[in-house]
C-alpha cells in the first residue's frame, strides 16, 4: 500500500472516530490556535507521522511539509 492511500484510510478512520466520541478528549482549547487545519488534520498528520517512525515535532512537520505541501 502507498502512503496516500494509507494517509487517506488513516484519515477516513480518525474522522470517524472523532465524530462519534473522540472529539471530546482532543479538542484544541487555545484561543490562538490556528483554525487552517481541522482537529482530525492535525491528529492524522501526528499519527502517520508516527507509524512513519518519526517521534520529535519538528521531524513531524517536516515531513508533513515535504510530502504534502501540494
Amino acid at each position: 500500500m502507498d502512503w496516500q492511500i494509507q494517509l487517506i484510510t488513516l484519515y477516513d478512520m480518525v474522522c470517524k472516530h472523532y465524530r462519534e466520541e473522540l472529539f471530546v478528549h482532543c479538542q484544541r482549547f487555545s484561543p490562538y490556535c490556528d483554525l487552517f487545519f481541522t482537529d482530525e488534520e492535525v491528529i492524522t498528520l501526528f499519527l502517520f507521522g508516527v507509524m512513519s517512525k518519526h517521534r520529535q515535532i519538528r521531524t513531524l512537520y517536516d515531513n508533513a511539509d515535504r510530502h504534502l505541501r501540494d
